[in-house]
């Protein structure tokens, strides 16, 4: 039943979204009237301009009243409420999923798209929509720094987000990280600039070696235009990461065979932010980055971890019980399921 929402989704992608927003204002209606769109608008979250439009049309519809001292039902709007009842419990199911994967893997929230991107490309449009969303919702308007690490998944949903998320906010996107040496697009400093341009913000590049010994790592540091992006790392209001397949991840950095042996040994699942991770979450490898370093995540506001697909299950598991409370997974389907199935 309703295995039909997938496809109206990616064909008209706001719909359900819309149609969650409108019911959400009956509701607040039904329950409250005769109500003000002020009072509606603060115990939804949104602002007053959009319950002013949505109550407008739902009063074109005939389902709403808009008097002086207030808007009530009409008997057709509850009517209409009633019938969309159905509707309702399915959609409150499928955010019962997204719930139950945030308290099983121990972080805030989790926003769970539509299939999996293992076998459907047009999953990384979702999840670049529902990132962009999900900023929208939580930035301030003025000033945000928005801290971001490469990886394919983010490389491919960057061209998704909104221009109307620079709406009254100045955007600064800054690398995470250096570079690995790897495919230029899934680079750091190449997702930031397509962010930057999608949504008319400011974006910095951090072009240096991602691995460096310590020596070099001290005299880098000390660098200028390194130390400047250095501090807009420091002071991100949001950080968006990937999560890597451990031996994917040191091929990229250049294992060689030897230590590519010594992870497989130490049974390692999972790589984010230069650390290496077993099933059980615990560091096992680790390496030297310029960047955004895993101690200092604690520190910020907001912090999104985007991975997806069925072979990406175990690699979100494993890094979890590291990852802040703060954090939002927006993942799909693929891996969801996976995760939830287990024990």
């Amino acid at each position: 039943m309703y295995s039909e929402f997938p496809v109206l989704e990616a064909l008209v992608p706001d719909i359900l979204k819309v149609f969650r927003q409108r019911i959400s204002i009956l509701e607040q209606i039904s329950l409250n009237a005769p109500v003000g769109r002020r009072s509606v608008a603060q115990a939804l979250g949104l602002s007053e301009r959009n319950v002013r439009t949505e109550t407008d049309y739902l009063s074109k519809l005939g389902l709403i009243e808009v008097k002086s001292f207030g808007m009530f039902m009409t008997e057709k709007g509850q009517e209409t409420l009633q019938d969309a009842a159905p509707l309702i419990d399915r959609l409150v199911n499928a955010r019962k999923s997204e719930i139950e994967l945030a308290r099983k893997l121990g972080i805030e929230r989790t926003i769970i798209v539509p299939g999996d991107s293992d076998l459907q490309e047009r999953v990384y449009e979702r999840m670049g929509t529902e990132l962009s969303s999900a900023l929208d919702l939580l930035l301030p308007l003025g000033q945000s720094i928005i801290t971001v690490l490469g990886g394919v998944a983010l490389s491919k949903a960057a061209g998704y987000l909104s221009k109307s998320l620079g709406n009254n906010r100045q955007l600064v996107f800054v690398p995470g990280r250096g570079a690995l040496g790897e495919n230029v697009a899934i680079q750091s400093n190449t997702i930031v600039q397509a962010m930057a341009a999608k949504t008319g913000g400011e974006y910095k590049t951090l072009y240096l070696p991602e691995q460096v010994s310590k020596e070099a790592y001290k005299s880098l540091i000390r660098e200028a235009t390194v130390a400047d992006v250095l501090e807009d790392i420091s002071q991100s209001d949001v950080v968006i990461h990937g999560i890597g397949l451990a031996h994917d991840m040191a091929k990229r950095r250049g294992y060689d065979s030897i230590r590519l042996s010594e992870l497989r040994e130490k049974k390692v699942v999972t790589e984010c932010f230069g650390c290496f991770f077993d099933g059980n979450g615990k560091i096992v490898d680790r390496v030297q980055q310029v960047g955004l370093q895993f101690e200092n995540l604690n520190k910020i506001p907001h912090i999104f971890a985007f991975a997806c697909g069925g072979r990406k299950a175990n690699a979100i598991k494993a890094y979890m019980p590291n990852a802040p409370h703060q954090t939002w997974l927006i993942t799909d389907e693929g891996a969801s399921d996976k995760i939830l199935k287990e024990k």
